[in-house]
């Protein structure tokens, strides 16, 4: 839907075009300066011009006249005179070349100009605009200057040829009045005068005529006869009048020459004539009456052939009925006066409504209508622009959402001579924006998992929302692919969505079950014809469905999820606008489904990635059984031994009381620590969910080194330890003992068969970047020969009896804490595994 700016640009131009088009209503009845003058001044404003001039060449011959107008804070001596004759060497013949720059007239500097001829062919005189601007003119300011240089052509030359046509009127009733009374004048004063008029009624295409009703003799010039195309020689008559006027106006015209003859008053109007070769011409005819000596009475009057003002008048027209948008006029008081055929055609309505005053009734939605007339009568109240978004009546009987604005036009005195609206249908961007509205609230609701049922409700009352009358509904596919579920539909009736709820999808079974059976779309117009809804038809009807269009919920892979339907109670299509919202509801409902099956998918791989974790445990724990029991049985060997010492000091003759009481001491710290190895122990054969918490790695470090001391002496490994003052980290302690457990016990393996030294180094440190390292290195087999990249792969493994899942299960361990384990060969001897974790410094 183009861009915000490009419809205020548009509406902008449209306004102009508006305001250049209303100019003729001012100039009406108004002198050739008058007309320039007010030209320069409303195009000055409206273009932001550095200056503007104009020039009328006179008719008769006479000196041109010259205007000009300077743009806000200019000021200069120079006259209409000097700036013409400064611009006269870049107006070339053709007034409408391309865009120049040249001298500054008016001061200092170079400045852009556009001229453009005002008439058709140079005859009338030259416009010229000026600005300062780079860009100028603009192809719209070019429009603009275009249409008001055939806008004030055509008002000049009506100005002239009025002015022409009343100084002709004049001259023809003082001419006839003297040629009546003066019948004696002398032949040649009469037949210079008759040329005189002859080549005057030429020049301005009026021709003039007399008539006599009493006889029925009528008198034309020269002129009049080339305007009927008739021959000279033909004797003039009121039938052969009314052979030339066009069918469509003859029946006015014979009324008006009757009405004429009958009441001998002042008459005036205007016809068609059907020319021989089929063209048509505009005439204007005006007939003034007299009464001759006899007292009988006779008319004298002119016709003009306006063809031409008319065709101008036309081409105005369809401009308006181009533009896209609803045009119509005010005036001042605020009352209509003119609307576009486009509006009419739109609205389905004739210009006889706008007199009647009813346009507002007939066409906006009731409940707009106060509103707009409030806003209205502010508006032409207080001289304001005007704009409302009211919901207009189509031919149709749809109601669509439009942009109505007005502004005022003013004269130069600040009065409103009317007003110029225009109305711009606004609903698909209206409707764009409320579903693109929804669109965000429903994927708000998904990123925060919100549950799937309040995501499909809400899903479905957005789209019910932009389409009067619509009813939606969202069914699942069950889990075994067979039969719907009810998933949400808050606008259908209960006992309807429970009677399709469970039922079985297939080549017939409505819009929804065949949708989701056959992977596409599928639309029924008319439930009660197609044969699609046959086998449910009778489920339907009772509540009046008479349409319904499913699109089928699908995986990115094909597979279908559910459907999502719009339901009407008449029969009929889907347009556009509600085949594109479906197809929206479609993927967002795809998209919540989705998600919840992945987020069971996720919780179903946690659990078995816990349970396989725990398992692994288990079989480490195992493996460890006779060195736990070995370091389970140093603590309460010793505690024995204590006891039995106590029991010496005190069967003593003379108790020591003081001994007794050290090796009671060592009793219970033997206790202590055989308590926390079993506690350990346990932990590791817990099973449980993880829990976050913070977690000291130094101590973890030395708890497995604590577990694993037996099995590293058994086999002679010496345990090296390089811990430095490290902050806590957020993670689960029991996954972060497995892991540690899990590389120590395999550096304890990889040396169990080598010579030579053997030592296990554990080190923590502080990287640059803030994170934790923790090492595990020993010197023994190192890693397989070009089978190193493999030994995090699930199953591979290099122990007789092994499994293959320590190492993975380590991996995704501390990948799910943020951190990272790789491996490298050592130097000399050995392998050392890496592991990099986030810090997490303790709260205090």
């Amino acid at each position: 839907m183009g861009s915000t700016a490009e419809i205020k640009r548009l509406q902008s131009c449209i306004n102009d075009l508006i305001s250049v088009l209303a100019l003729p209503a001012i100039w009406s009845g108004s002198k050739s300066s008058q007309i320039l003058s007010t030209l320069l001044d409303v195009l000055l404003t409206m273009l932001r011009l550095d200056f503007a001039y104009a020039r009328l060449n006179d008719a008769s011959d006479g000196p041109p006249i010259e205007v000009v107008r300077l743009g806000d804070h200019r000021h200069s001596p120079i006259q209409p005179q000097q700036f013409g004759q400064a611009l006269d060497r870049w107006l070339t013949a053709d007034q409408t070349a391309s865009r120049c720059v040249v001298p500054d007239p008016a001061g200092e500097g170079e400045v852009s100009i556009a001229s453009f001829s005002l008439g058709l062919h140079h005859e009338v005189g030259v416009l010229v605009a000026g600005s300062r601007r780079a860009d100028f003119p603009t192809e719209i300011e070019r429009l603009l200057l275009r249409v008001a240089a055939n806008q004030a052509g055509i008002g000049l030359q009506d100005a002239q040829r009025s002015g022409e046509q009343r100084r002709i009127a004049e001259m023809l009733e003082q001419r006839v009045a003297e040629r009546t009374r003066q019948l004696t004048a002398a032949n040649d004063d009469v037949r210079r005068s008759e040329a005189y008029l002859a080549e005057a009624q030429r020049l301005s295409r009026t021709g003039s005529f007399g008539w006599r009703p009493s006889t029925g003799e009528i008198i034309w010039s020269e002129e009049t006869f080339r305007i009927f195309q008739y021959d000279r020689t033909t004797i003039p008559t009121v039938e052969l009048i009314l052979q030339r006027v066009h069918p469509e106006d003859a029946a006015l015209v014979k009324q008006t020459i009757e009405r004429a003859s009958q009441d001998g008053k002042n008459f005036e109007h205007e016809y068609r004539l059907l020319m021989p070769d089929g063209s048509v011409k505009h005439v204007h005819v005006v007939a003034h009456a007299l009464s001759n000596e006899s007292g009988s009475v006779e008319f004298v009057g002119a016709v003009m052939d306006v063809t031409a003002a008319k065709e101008a008048e036309d081409r105005i027209r369809l401009i308006i009925n181009a533009v896209p948008a609803l045009i119509w006029t005010a005036r001042a008081d605020g009352r209509l006066d003119f609307i576009s055929q486009r509006w009419l055609d739109y609205a389905g309505i004739d210009t006889g409504t706008i007199a009647g005053g009813e346009l507002g009734e007939r066409t906006v939605h009731p409940d707009d209508i106060e509103q707009l007339r409030n806003k209205w009568r502010v508006a032409v109240a207080e001289g304001n622009p005007f704009e409302a978004e009211i919901r207009v009546r189509r031919f149709d009987g749809e109601y669509r959402w439009f942009l109505s604005r007005a502004c005022p036009l003013h004269d130069r005195s600040g009065h409103i001579l009317g007003w110029y609206g225009n109305d711009i249908d606004i609903e698909d961007r209206t409707r764009a924006v409320a579903l693109r509205d929804g669109e965000s609230r429903i994927l708000e609701m998904i990123a925060r998992d919100a549950p799937l049922e309040e995501i499909l409700e809400k899903l479905v009352r957005v789209v019910e929302a932009q389409f009067a009358g619509l009813l939606c509904s969202v069914l699942l596919l069950d889990e075994d692919g067979q039969h719907v579920r009810h998933g949400a539909a808050p606008s259908l009736p209960k006992p309807y969505t429970d009677a399709i709820d469970g039922l079985c999808i297939g080549p017939k079974a409505g819009s929804c079950g065949t949708a989701m059976y056959r992977r596409e779309p599928v639309v029924v117009s008319d439930i009660l014809q197609d044969p699609l809804w046959e086998p449910y038809r009778s489920v339907a009807e009772p509540y009046g469905f008479r349409a319904c269009w499913s699109t089928p919920i699908l995986t990115h892979s094909g597979k279908a999820l559910g459907s999502f339907a719009m339901y009407y109670r008449e029969p009929r299509s889907p347009s556009p606008a509600e085949t594109h919202a479906l197809e929206m509801a479609t993927h967002l409902a795809g998209i919540a489904i989705e998600r919840r099956l992945a987020r069971e998918e996720r919780e179903r791989l946690r659990q078995a990635q816990a349970q396989l974790a725990h398992i692994n445990r288990v079989t480490t724990m195992g493996e460890l059984t006779a060195s736990l029991a070995h370091e389970v049985n140093q603590p309460i060997a010793a505690a024995l031994t204590d006891a039995n010492t106590c029991l010496r000091w005190l069967n003593r003759d003379h108790p020591d009381v003081e001994e007794a009481r050290q090796s009671a001491l060592r009793i219970v710290k033997d206790a202590t620590r055989a308590g926390e190895i079993v506690g350990r122990t346990r932990l590791l054969f817990r099973k449980s969910t993880p829990q976050r918490e913070l977690v000291d790695v130094n101590e973890v470090i030395r708890e497995m080194i604590v577990l694993l001391r037996s099995e590293a002496t058994r086999y002679s490994i010496s345990v090296r330890t390089e811990l430095a003052d490290l902050p806590q980290v957020m993670g689960d302690r029991v996954q972060l003992q497995q892991v540690l457990m899990n590389l120590m016990t395999n550096g304890i393996d990889a040396m169990k068969d080598v010579d030579g030294t053997r030592e296990l180094a554990i080190k923590s440190q502080r990287t640059d970047s803030g994170q934790l390292l923790i090492s595990v290195s020993d010197t023994g087999v190192g890693l397989p020969p070009q089978q190193a990249d493999k030994i995090f792969d699930a199953f591979f493994t290099t122990k007789p009896h092994g499994t293959g899942m320590g190492l993975r299960i380590s991996r995704s361990i501390v990948e799910s804490h943020g951190g990272r384990l790789w491996a490298a060969d050592n130097s000399r001897r050995g392998a050392s595994f890496y592991i990099t974790l986030p810090a997490q410094v303790e709260a205090a």
